[in-house]
């Protein structure tokens, strides 16, 4: 199809925009704009700048609607044939330097919606708001509250929006991005390329975010009578009934990095003296939900590392924090694939239970920090079961009339976690022991955003906000966008056409 005859440009087609040019020159050459600030000029420049800008769109658009070729028929997708043609439809653009008109040729037949092929050259969005303001409103909202990204498009680009539209743009901008990620998880090679060197190192958390009433998620059944097996939660914290649980995950490599427990927790001078830096993050990549479970989350998780070492050459660790639920699907996950696991528990939830036992056990801090020492040297050397077996001595000489709930817990925890406390091992083999990279993750793609005081999200706004952020901060927005772009395409135009146009004789 072509549209629009080649022809070159006449001067008559940008008059308005000349005409402004020279108005604006004009008022720069004046004597109140010769004695002005700086300011008061950049302002002026700016403002009048913008209003230059969107003048030359409109004159190129008009120029290409006056040069649009009729064509002797266009057939729609639902295989209506469409042979009137009138002149002078037109729409509006939002655009970031202001609104423009777009005229064509509208195609009709009675019963059947209009078809306006000049929009599918030139690829116009099914709303209001063009492209290039959709990209500059999804870095505003996902980076910030609504209210300070409305203000930001006001001083920036001269834009009005209002915080529905905003959240609106958002919430479209971000449909396609979870197609986008399982077609580059199919298609993409090991971007390291170093087959069994480097750990791939997986890692799953939790964090609630406000909701509101009707986007909850449905109660959780009861569990069972009897004792539970400890999770990593050290307390109870007040159940308001207004959360719902934003499941994160990340995956990355790690190049071994050899250590002993004195790297860790050096005893004195001469070991702090010879610390060795631990295992470095690299090739990150980190998802997020709100809509899905922790079982689809580790499901899609694996998929991600499936497609980065497809031939299991690499040593797969999982870093968690020893929440019973995502333990257990971790497991299932691998046994349902076949694939061999590591799992390690975060070395600094389990120092916040010793520091926990460390309160009921001494009075002071120095004791409490000595004792707290010891115990997570001993840990990091490989000797959990005597660790449990002192700690049970010890409650055991405190007597059923001094509680010590702290030691109890602590207890209880590193029983149920002790398989995956082979922190000797791991820092042998140079593996990761804790979960910085997942925690910072919740911080940034959930809780920066999400957890700004006083909001109650949508699932479905909640949801965009945290696919947005986790795609910004993979470093794959550029990328995404154009295939966001060329799904809308076909979404738009491409699928309301059933071939090719026929140009009138």
């Amino acid at each position: 199809m072509e549209p629009y005859p080649h022809r070159a440009l006449g001067t008559d087609d940008f008059a308005a925009s000349r005409a402004h040019l020279d108005k604006m020159i004009a008022h720069l050459s004046g004597a109140d704009m010769m004695i002005c600030s700086q300011q008061a000029l950049e302002e002026y420049v700016t403002s009048a700048g913008r209003e230059l800008q969107r003048q030359l769109m409109q004159d190129q658009l008009d120029a290409r609607a006056a040069a649009e070729v009729r064509l002797e028929q266009v057939t729609g997708a639902d295989g209506v044939i469409r042979r009137r043609a009138e002149t002078g439809h037109a729409r509006l653009v939002a655009t970031t330097v202001g609104r423009v008109q777009v005229t064509r040729i509208a195609y009709r037949t009675p019963g059947a919606p209009n078809l306006h092929p000049a929009d599918k050259l030139l690829s116009l969005p099914d709303g209001l708001y063009s492209f290039p303001l959709q990209r500059l409103v999804v870095h505003r909202v996902a980076g910030g509250s609504l209210r300070a990204a409305r203000e930001a498009l006001i001083r920036g680009a001269g834009q009005y929006l209002g915080t529905r539209q905003l959240m609106q743009i958002a919430t479209e901008a971000a449909v396609d991005i979870r197609d986008f990620y399982q077609q580059a998880a199919s298609v993409r090679p090991d971007p390291a390329g170093r087959g069994g060197n480097d750990v791939l190192v997986l890692s799953i958390d939790a964090t609630g975010v406000n909701m509101i009433p009707s986007d909850l998620r449905e109660p959780t059944p009861l569990r069972p009578a009897g004792p539970q097996p400890p999770s990593a939660q050290l307390s109870r914290r007040e159940r308001t009934g207004r959360t719902r649980m934003a499941v994160v995950t990340a995956l990355y490599d790690a190049a071994p990095a050899p250590r002993t427990a004195a790297d860790i927790l050096p005893a004195d001078a001469a070991e702090r003296a010879a610390r060795r830096n631990g295992p470095q993050a690299s090739s990150r990549k980190v998802d997020a939900s709100l809509q899905h479970s922790v079982a689809p989350m580790v499901a899609a998780l694996f998929d991600q590392a499936q497609s980065r070492d497809p031939h299991h050459q690499r040593r797969w660790v999982c870093l968690v924090d020893g929440a019973n639920h995502q333990l257990e699907c971790l497991e299932a996950e691998a046994n349902r694939r076949g694939v061999q696991i590591d799992i390690v528990v975060d070395f600094i939830h389990v120092l916040e239970y010793l520091w926990r036992a460390a309160e009921d056990l001494h009075p002071t801090h120095p004791a409490r920090a000595a004792f707290v020492a010891a115990t997570a040297r001993n840990l990091l050397e490989g000797h959990a079961p005597s660790v449990v077996a002192d700690l049970r001595a010890r409650l055991r000489g405190r007597g059923s009339d001094n509680p010590a709930p702290g030691l109890q817990r602590a207890i209880a925890y590193l029983h149920a976690k002790e398989p995956y406390l082979n922190y000797h091992i791991a820092l042998t083999l140079g593996w990761p022991i804790a979960t910085g990279v997942i925690e910072g993750s919740c911080r940034y793609l959930v809780k920066d955003r999400l957890d700004i005081t006083g909001a109650r999200w949508s699932l479905q706004g909640a949801e965009a906000i945290l696919l947005l952020r986790a795609v910004i901060a993979n470093g794959d927005f550029d990328t995404y966008w154009q295939y966001h772009l060329n799904r809308e395409h076909q979404r738009t135009h491409a699928s309301r056409y059933k071939d090719r146009f026929a140009l009138a004789a």
